[in-house]
Formats: structure tokens, sequence, C-alpha cells
């Protein structure tokens, strides 16, 4: 076994594959610290080797030194798990996406409890915060197309105020159009674009979260009409200053939407995006007024004048006709000044007149201009639709451009999915396509990102959106417009349904675009910068798609004191009676360390940040991590002991079922030495609910669902629930059987999946045909390979069942370390250190043991066999079947062999069972007595001389056996017994029983009693 380091908490070593086509590739070792401007010339520590037969106590022992090694994290036998873990839970995610509100948890919770079911633990999920896209990208294409022609200088464009707002209310109804068409192209695809953007698919009550409040589509249009109206009275007469007239008042008269508009236009367009003409307007109107009273004055003084000019004209002509005519001929000179003068005095005469008629024609032209234009307006006003019509006409206008962009949004899928996606992580292909989101298609990305998904969306504060403002606050609610009650709202849901744990989402950034720089609600709180990640080139080669990816294009608000975020975050939760947050999007640590030291280093700060926070906001160790699987991130774990172990729960994805569960099975291997696994939730009316529903029961974790209200399957949910919405918990990770460690479970096609675990007295196998569909590397998506399948056939024995195996004959390790080479003590003491003894300690010297047998019960047929322990039962199962088999060793007491199985109407019914003896009557009173004598007794004890004694009284003499069982839930119990029982006591009171004389199998039903713990004793005679 290999276990990676992560060194100094700087550098990260990983195991790269040369080429993940070429299946004779070789291995190379690479480090690196994620950040260019972090170096080293060598790490001491990269690699940890070890080797046992035990391959359990070998990856457990293992993977706690690495971690000791690399970065502190504790195993999980050393942490306390949560109580959360023994609930049954409802998750919001799957049910609502991120359109989750008050509304939606009412619904949802009101609609299991009318099936009978109770859930302990609430996931809130991704929706209950308050954030917001980037300024750019806060309106639809339409709504930015609007206020681009409220601001054109034309006479339409004046009128377009009263629209615009239309358009800016009805832009949902952009959105809801595309994501429809969108999510009907993506159902064409292999891929579901879905998949990655879930929030398209929830196309039914999708709204865009930071919208304004929509009008009710539904409500009568004249309401809706008339109090806009009303609205825009009320601001054109705030806007002129005067108090509304007695008929706009009382509703008489309709408010006249033009000049409101146009009211509008004057007070809010700035004087320099004001309309170009109405500017010139104003220009020419004062220039004619100036012109027009200068030629007025001239006119008016110049008329006295010529009046007694003229004779002087005439005369002062006539003189000059006679008297000089004879001085200016015989004077050359002087008549050429004169007559040059004279020219000159007409040439401005006539150029004076030339400008008063180009001033006059201007002025009738300007004249004529403006009533042309009034005349256009009145012409606009008289065909402009009325305020009826222009909404209907604004929000079918949203529809058709919300179908055009969702159709070229889809092409553009369907190139990414059959050019780029297939394409080599080092080709062309993807380099050029990397090369053009960085450039001309980045704008569009970021646009389609903000539109479909929430991977842009930044924090703007810790509380919640008005979506919990109260009990019936539903995703049509401005987020920011009302304060939310969030406590209360979760008071009442705790109170109503009897939820004993809530949980709460958020991201190890805060939320996926992190923290929104210069947000005022923040500022006490923590300052943010912009980050742009670059993913390493072992990510890269892996996942393409990251170069292109919405932290890459968008960047990553960064908290510049992770600590103080999570500290006024989680402060706020547990005052709003909050118990325990879910923390997502841990990996992206690594892609953020890009630009913040490298990876381990950022993984290290904001992990201890994250990890003091809820040591101190929430008592009990109530976190849940999440896509936490570098090494990188759950090395970190020091005190938190829950992780989820798989990508995320794809219901509409068939392709993705079965390889999610092969997923975690393998997956607990190796993180189940450090934390409990999470196998995440499911929807229990799937086509695959019952799949999910065995594998959650011997899962080992938390079983929730993630069910629509009213969409359940109540009958599987009973099998996993109990009355007081409990469950019957397996007490180790499940993980894969040893046969099946290194098998293809999902493609060598004749491999089944068995996955064990371990009660208190009982084993369970799960058993899972997985083949068929996997995660296919080259096409980077879940792809169904054999979508015909077949039936296949294994054998369960009881050794797959780690805790029931005999103890193991030899172990190499244990050589070595005989040997006394001191090869790995390094890693024994890193694993002491840890808590966790070393590989040797699993070895035993050889012994001879009588075989046992064990009782062996099918779930799926019922069917109950007693094999030896190398004995085994065989399992047939078709594509996508499951089936469970429980395991119990037989106890024997003479002439008796018993053997407890469980509640058969529960998945992992054995877990019912708490503890198991089965003694002579006399061994029973000898043990009570003993406690007696130092207890004083007690009626507790289901091996008390009380029970001996009512045994006694039962059967008219004294029991020669007793079976004392301590049990959980109710239902019918199934068990082994060679004989008849005599009786069967239930909390010391005779109860019915059935016994089969040809398959051994007793059966009797247990009460429902308070807790839901009793005690029974099966007497034999």
């Amino acid at each position: 076994m290999g276990q990676m380091l992560s060194t100094a908490g700087i550098f990260i070593s990983w195991w790269i594959c040369r080429s993940w086509t070429d299946k004779e590739s070789s291995l190379c070792l690479r480090v690196e610290s994620g950040d260019d401007s972090k170096l080293g010339k060598s790490c001491d520590s990269v690699l940890l080797m070890a080797c046992g037969t035990d391959p359990f106590h070998l990856v457990d022992a293992g993977v706690a030194a690495a971690a000791a090694l690399s970065g502190g994290a504790a195993p999980r036998a050393a942490k306390h798990l949560p109580a959360s873990l023994d609930g049954f839970g409802w998750c919001t995610w799957d049910a609502f996406y991120s359109t989750v509100s008050a509304r939606g948890l009412v619904e949802g919770l009101g609609s299991l409890a009318a099936g009978g079911l109770s859930p302990q633990l609430l996931i809130i999920d991704d929706g209950w915060q308050l954030t917001d896209v980037d300024p750019p990208y806060g309106k639809a294409p339409t709504a930015q197309l609007a206020d681009k022609l409220a601001g054109e200088g034309t006479a339409a464009a004046q009128l377009f105020d009263g629209p615009r707002e239309m358009v800016l209310e009805t832009q949902d109804t952009f959105y809801q159009e595309n994501a429809k068409l969108l999510a009907e192209a993506s159902g064409q695809m292999q891929q579901e674009v879905r998949n990655l953007f879930p929030t398209v698919a929830n196309t039914g009550v999708i709204s865009h979260h930071h919208a304004p409040p929509a009008a009710t589509w539904d409500a009568p249009a004249d309401a809706v009409i008339a109090a806009k109206e009303e609205e825009i009275a009320a601001s054109r007469d705030s806007r002129d200053g005067g108090a509304a007239s007695p008929a706009a008042a009382d509703g008489s008269m309709r408010p006249d939407w033009a000049e409101a508009r146009r009211n509008a236009a004057k007070s809010t367009v700035p004087s320099e995006r004001r309309p170009l003409l109405s500017r010139r307007q104003q220009q020419q109107d004062s220039s004619a007024s100036t012109a027009a009273a200068a030629a007025a004055g001239d006119v008016e003084g110049s008329s006295d004048g010529q009046q007694q000019q003229q004779p002087k004209k005439k005369k002062g002509g006539g003189v000059l006709a006679t008297a000089h005519l004879e001085e200016l001929i015989s004077d050359p000179k002087h008549a050429a000044e004169v007559v040059g003068a004279e020219l000159k005095a007409t040439a401005a005469e006539a150029e004076a007149a030339l400008g008063q008629a180009k001033l006059e024609a201007e002025l009738r032209l300007e004249a004529a201009r403006a009533e042309a234009n009034k005349a256009m307006k009145r012409a606009i006003q008289k065909a402009s639709p009325t305020p009826r019509q222009q909404f209907i006409l604004i929000r079918w206008a949203q529809k058709a451009a919300g179908a055009l962009v969702g159709l070229a949004t889809a092409g553009f899928l369907l190139f990414y999915q059959w050019v780029v996606e297939p394409a080599p992580p080092n080709s062309l292909r993807v380099k050029a396509f990397a090369a053009l989101t960085q450039g001309v298609l980045r704008g569009a990305m970021l646009t389609f990102f903000a539109s479909a998904s929430d991977f842009t969306r930044r924090l703007t504060s810790v509380e919640a959106n008005a979506k919990f403002a109260r009990l019936d606050a539903g995703p049509e609610e401005d987020w920011e417009a009302t304060p939310a009650d969030f406590r209360g709202v979760v008071q009442h849901i705790k109170q109503k349904f009897g939820i004993r744990y809530v949980y709460c989402w958020h991201g190890l950034p805060a939320y996926w675009g992190g923290v929104m720089p210069g947000t005022p609600s923040l500022a006490g709180v923590t300052g943010s910068s912009l980050v742009y990640p670059k993913p390493t080139n072992s990510i890269a080669e892996v996942e393409p798609s990251l170069m292109w990816s919405p932290a890459v294009l968008a960047g990553v608000g960064i908290a510049t004191d992770p600590g103080a975020l999570y500290s006024a975050m989680h402060s706020y939760l547990a005052s709003s009676a909050v118990d325990g947050v879910k923390v997502d999007c841990q990996a992206g640590v690594g892609l953020v360390g890009s630009a913040l030291g490298g990876g381990p280093a950022a993984a290290r700060e904001f992990q201890a940040a994250l990890e003091a926070s809820i040591a101190t906001h929430f008592p009990g160790n109530h976190a849940i991590n999440c896509m936490c699987h570098s090494s990188e991130n759950f090395y970190r774990f020091v005190a938190t002991a829950v992780a989820r172990v798989s990508d995320d729960y794809y219901p509409r994805d068939p392709a993705s079922s079965t390889p999610h569960i092969g997923a975690c099975a393998f997956n607990s291997l190796y993180l189940g030495a450090l934390v409990q696994p999470d196998w995440d939730m499911f929807q229990s009316a799937h086509p695959a609910g019952v799949l999910h529903g065995m594998a959650r029961a011997v899962s080992g974790g938390a079983v929730y669902v993630s069910d629509k209200p009213g969409q359940h399957d109540f009958a599987l949910l009973r099998r996993l629930v109990l009355p007081d919405g409990g469950v019957l918990r397996a007490a180790l990770p499940g993980r894969p059987t040893r046969d099946c460690l290194f098998a293809d479970v999902l493609r060598d096609r004749q491999t089944l999946l068995k996955v064990w675990n371990a009660n208190p007295v009982v084993g369970i196998v799960g058993v899972f045909n997985l083949q068929g569909a996997s995660w296919d590397r080259q096409r980077r998506k879940f792809h169904v390979h054999d979508k015909r399948g077949s039936t296949l056939t294994t054998a369960v024995t009881p050794g797959d069942v780690e805790t029931l195996r005999q103890p193991a004959h030899s172990s190499a390790a244990a050589d070595a370390d005989a040997d006394g080479d001191g090869g790995s003590s390094r890693w024994a003491d890193a694993a002491a250190a840890a808590g966790v003894d070393g590989v040797a300690a699993a070895a035993a010297p050889p012994q001879q043991q009588q075989q046992q047998l064990f009782a062996m019960y099918r779930y799926d047929t019922e069917e109950l066999a007693v094999v030896p322990s190398s004995g085994s039962i065989s399992v047939a199962l078709g594509p996508s079947g499951s089936d469970l088999v429980w395991v119990s060793p037989l106890q024997v007491c003479g002439s008796v062999s018993f053997a407890p199985l469980g509640l058969v109407d529960m998945f992992n019914g054995g877990g019912a069972v708490g503890s198991c003896q089965l003694a002579p009557a006399h061994a029973h009173a000898q043990t009570a007595a003993a406690a007696a004598g130092g207890n004083g007794g007690s009626r507790g004890s289901s091996s008390s001389p009380v029970v001996a004694a009512a045994a006694a009284a039962a059967v008219g003499g004294s029991p020669r056996a007793v079976a004392a069982l301590q049990l959980k839930g109710c239902g019918r119990f199934l068990a082994y017994s060679s004989v008849r029982p005599a009786r069967v006591l239930v909390n010391l009171n005779s109860h019915n029983f059935e016994w089969d004389e040809f398959t051994n199998r007793l059966e009797f039903e247990v009460p429902q009693l308070e807790g839901l713990q009793c005690e029974v004793q099966v007497l034999y005679q």
C-alpha cells in the first residue's frame, strides 16, 4: 500500500498515470505546491509504503500514519461521532435545489409527516444564504437591452421607460423559458447538463435569485396594470412636486403613461445621456430667442429712422446726381473711392438681409421640425399598445428571447459535448477552447454561468435571505426586500415536526464564488479580494474543464480572515437554533491555493479556522465535510468526524446511479480510516430507490433522502426508519469485501460488489450488481457501456464480515517487525502517535479452533440457512439488482443452538440486536446474583433472578437454557432456533411465537414500546 504525503504543509505528492488510455502505462510520482511561487529542491517525505495480510487493518493504520505525518488528522476511532448519524434525515437539495424556502421546508416535512415518518435531521442545503452575482451579470440580456434603448436619444425611447420597468420585472420569464428549453434539449444529450447546472432542471419553480418580485401572472391583468399605473402616477406627482389630481386620486382617470415616462426620462437620465435632440432643441431655442429679440429690436429701432431718412435719401440722391457729378468726373480717384464705399454699403446691406432671411428660414424649419416631432409623438402615442397589451407583448417577448438564448446555449453545449469534451487533455482542441474562454468567449461563458448555475454567485451577508422571512415565504421573494426571521422558522420547524438537529449548508470559501468584495454588511467581519485560480498540471490533466470553470473565469472572493468569517456565520446560525453545518466545495481550496501559497497551505489555514469555529458554536461535533477528496483536505480533519465520500447523487442521470455506490464503497475503504463515510442523499421514489436504500443501510453512515414533497416510497422508507425517526445504523464504515478489492465491479461484466459491515451481534453483507455504467475518463462523464446487462452470481460467506473471520495466521508486516530490521519504525511510530496499532498487532499465531457455524439470512428471498465458516450461500442478481445477507454466529447450549437475525421488515434488521447470550438458566441466575451483589440488582437486567423465577413459574419448572436479548425497534423478529422454545417473554410478558420445525425459523412480534427498547428471553425446557 502506498500513501501520498503532504510535506511540511507546503507540497503535496501525487501518483500520476502517464496515459489514462494505455493500460500498460507506468506511474510517476509528482510533487507540487500548487503555487508557481512556492518552489523547493527536495522533500524528505513524499511516500509511505506498508504491507500486510489484513487489508482493512493495513489501510486503517497506514492512512492514520500518513495523516499524522502530513496534516495531523486524527483516526476515526479517536473522534466523537455526532448524534445526528443515528437519526433519519431529509435534505432539501434535490427537492428544491437553490430555490429552497421556508414554505418548501414546511411542505417537505409535512409531506413526510403525512406518511407517518418523523425525520430527526433536517439539512437546509444551498439556497438559504444572501448571495449575488457580479453587477454586469445581474440582469437578463433583455433587461440590458431595455436599459440601452431607454438611454437612446429618440422620441420613441422617451416612451420606453414604462415598458423597461415591465422588462425588468418580467425577466424571470426569460430565465424560466431559457431553462425550460435548455433542460428539454439537455435531455437529448448523452451527458445531461443538469448534472453540472442542477438549477436548470428545476424549471417548475425556478426564479432568478436576485430579481425584483415578479408580477403574479395568474392574477387578473387589470389588477396588475392598475397597480402599476397607480405607482407611476404617484411617481410622476412626486417628481413634479405637486399633489395628485382628484381624478387620478379616485382612479376615474388613468394616468398618462407617456407623460410619466417623459418626466421620468427628464428627471432620472443624466444630462450627458439625455436625448441629443432635446439638448440641441434647447440650444437652438435659446439661440433663436436671442436672434429674434435682436432682430425685433433692429426693426423697431429702424422704423422711424427709415421714415425720417427716406426723404434725405431721396434728397441726397438728387444732390449727388447734380452737384457732385462734375466733381466726380473731374476727380476719378475720388470717384473710385465713393463708388467703392457705396458698393461696400450695398454688400453689407445685402449680407444683413441674407442673414435675416436665413435666420427666419431656420426658425421656420425648427418650428416645422418641432411640429413634426409632436405629430410623430402623437402618432406613436396613438399607435402605442395599451398597458395591458404592453404587459402581454413584453412577456411573450421575454419567452421568445429566453427560448432563443436557450436554443443557442443548447447548440453550444452540443458542440462542447461532441467536439471539446472528448478531446484528449493536452490536445489542440482543448488548448484552443481554453484560450477562447479566456478571450472572446469569456463574457458569454460568465453570462451562462450566472443564469444557469450558482457557481459565480458570492456571499453578501452571513444572514439568511428573505425566502425565510416568514413561514409562508417562497422562492418568489425578493432576497433583500425583507429581513429573514430564520430563528423563528427553524424553531417552528423543530416544534411542529419534532426535528432534533438542523444543519445548514455553506462552502469552505463561504459560497461557490466566495465573498463579494466591498460588501457593506461584511465590512466589520472580514475583507475579501478576488483571486483567479490556475489549475495545476496534475488536475488539468485529469479534468481539463477546470481551465474554463466558473472559479477560473470569474474568480473567487477569498476572505482575508477566514476565522472571523466562519465565526460570524456560525454565530448567526447557532443563534438561529441551527445545530450544525454541511461544508461543501472543500477541494476548491487546492484550486484557489494557486494564488494563496499553494493548496496544502491554504487548506491548512481554512480547515483549522473551520474546525475551531465548529468546536465553539456547534457542541457535539455536528459537521459534514463535503467534496473533500484531496489529501490536502482530509489530512486536515483533526476533529471533524464525518465526510461525504462521493460525488453528488444525480437522480436525473441514470448512468451515475450504480457508479455512485461503487465510488462510495471503495472510497470508504480509504477515508473510513479518518471519518465516518457519508454516502450522500438519495430519493426513495427513484427507480433505483431500493438499490440506494440497501446501500445506505450497509454504509454505516447517515441515512437521509432528498424527496420532493409528495414523491415518496413510504414502504421503502419504513425499511430504513424506525417509528421514532431513528435508524438502525451499522457500527463501522461499509467497505468492499476482500474478494472485491481488486475487481472492477463496474466494467468486468462478472463481479458483483459485496459490501460488509458489522452490528453488535449480527453482521451484514450488501450485494449489488453495478455492472454496465461507469465514469469514462475519455468522455469525462458517466457512461452506460452495457445497456443490456446480465444476471451475475456470487457466493457470500460468513468470513465476508471481517469481525466474524477466524484470526489471521500470518502477516508479512508482522514477520518484518519480528525480524527487527526497523524498516517500518517511522511509520509504526506515526501510527502509534495517531492512536492506531501497527499491522503487527493484527497478526496472531495459528490456533486450532472448532469450526464455527453461522445462520445466514438472505433478505430478498427470505432464505435461511446454517453454514460452517467455510460455507456460503449463493446470490444471483440481474442488472442494477441488490440484496442483503445477514450473518449471525450460532450459540450452542447443550442441544440448543440459537442465533438472532433481526427485524425482518428492516434492511439492517440485525442492527436491532444489541446483545445476545445463550446459557443455562443457572448460569444466568449466577451472573445476575453476582451483578446484584455488586449493584443491588436491577430489574433491567435480562439475566436477573426475577427473570429466572418468572420463567420457572411459566413452564412449571426451571428452564434448562435461556437466550437473553436486548432489542431496539419493533416489528417481526426472526431468529434461528434448533429446537422449539417453551416460552418467549418480552419485558417479562409472554408473547406468541411461531417456530417451523423444517427450517428452524423462530418468529415473534416485538411490540412498539416507549423508547423502542425491550428485553427478550427465549426459554427452553
